[in-house]
């Protein structure tokens, strides 16, 4: 492994890609255009610097929040205090709403929390590969000098904690245990759900039974994945998924632009079916594949549709068949904990990785709160079900 590492940003951008044809489809499609055109021009919440790192064996992504984290919903894709106070507030209120007494002290929490991480700069990190969705992916193996990266990391960036994000000990024991060993702290970030779909757990469960019959009713839908020169679809795609995660759930979730998307989309980074109600675009599912892992950080369905035609469920049976077909491990992410624990997911722990030592006390103290909190979360997590 080359332990040779050079850095890129939008000054040098030419000269690095032409030294640098590695996974070029993903830089160019992801990378390229957030440096050219800026983060938060195609990602409305999310204002950053983006770099490019070449490895030696591969090209990273690196996320630069700026310094100031007071931006209202700015995403957790790339703001630890978007993760960590304003979406834990957030997840907090939806899931212990009713334990009025619990709520309120989370609250207190998250306001001291709030003030302390807004003044020791929280946002200050780099978010190593960060791929500026719901969940992070990685190879499987490490393919570069983690050690020799770490350190280069830390002289480029003396004045910021580094961060791998969505590390799941679960799909990635080889990071886990390497990050612990360099000292990084595993900082919890959330439950997420894997299916095991290329070993056919969700075939061993009977709401998949339950699924098939009503989609084998469903003689009105049908699927289809849209193909390059189908871009026309791409506003009606937007619009279902800003429908169920901005206006549904939370507007921390990432502001994707209908620009980004299609550059996700024509250059083959996402591959989106859609599920058709004549000549509408009712539901789809989009999904992004690496090194054997699955997840579809862009999913959404008409709102307005009836429930009981099931649109959710439709299109979740759709992703794992295609994660089954693809054999592949399916991340499913957070939430939905009992519909997925029905189709044959298991709870896992994930956890954002994190290298602070090198910075003062006061810097410090954001992530030993959040790891603090996280003993008495992640006994909710599991006590509740979440």
């Amino acid at each position: 492994m080359s332990t040779g590492f050079t850095l890129s940003d939008a000054r040098n951008l030419n000269d690095f890609l032409d030294e640098n044809p590695e996974n070029a489809a993903l830089i160019k499609a992801l990378y390229l255009p957030l440096m050219v055109r800026g983060t938060n021009q195609l990602i409305q919440n999310v204002h950053a610097e983006v770099q490019l790192l070449s490895t030696g064996a591969r090209v990273l992504g690196l996320v630069l929040p700026q310094k100031q984290a007071a931006f209202p919903d700015e995403s957790y894709v790339a703001s630890p205090y978007g993760q960590y106070v304003d979406y834990g507030r957030y997840e907090t209120a939806l899931e212990l709403g009713k334990l009025r007494w619990l709520n309120f002290l989370a609250n207190q929490v998250f306001d001291l929390l709030g003030k302390i991480c807004r003044r020791a700069k929280f946002d200050q990190v780099v978010l190593i590969d960060n791929l500026l969705f719901s969940t992070n992916l990685y190879p499987r193996t490490i393919d570069y000098d983690l050690d020799a990266l770490h350190q280069f990391l830390l002289k480029q960036f003396p004045d910021r904690a580094l961060v791998f994000r969505s590390i799941c000990p679960e799909v990635y024991p080889a990071w886990y245990e390497a990050l612990k060993n360099l000292r990084y702290k595993a900082v919890f970030s959330r439950q997420v759900y894997l299916l095991r779909a290329h070993e056919g757990a969700h075939r061993l469960k009977r709401a998949l039974e339950i699924d098939t019959r009503l989609a084998n009713k469903q003689k009105h839908l049908r699927w289809s994945e849209l193909q390059v020169g189908e871009e026309v679809h791409l506003e009606r795609i937007l619009e279902l998924y800003n429908q169920l995660y901005l206006e549904k759930y939370a507007r921390l979730n990432p502001q994707y632009s209908l620009e980004f998307i299609q550059h996700l989309f024509t250059g083959g980074i996402i591959r989106i079916k859609a599920l058709w109600h004549g000549e509408k675009i009712v539901a789809f599912t989009g999904y992004f594949t690496l090194d054997g892992v699955m997840i579809n950080p862009l999913i959404g369905y008409d709102q307005a549709y009836p429930q009981k035609e099931g649109l959710y469920r439709l299109l979740t049976m759709e992703t794992m068949l295609e994660a089954e077909k693809q054999g592949m491990l399916l991340n499913m992410s957070s939430g939905a904990a009992h519909f997925k624990r029905l189709r044959g997911a298991q709870a896992f722990l994930e956890f954002n990785l994190v290298y602070d030592r090198h910075l003062s006390f006061f810097r410090r103290l954001p992530w030993a709160m959040t790891r603090a909190i996280a003993v008495p979360t992640i006994w909710l997590v599991r006590r509740y079900g979440l």
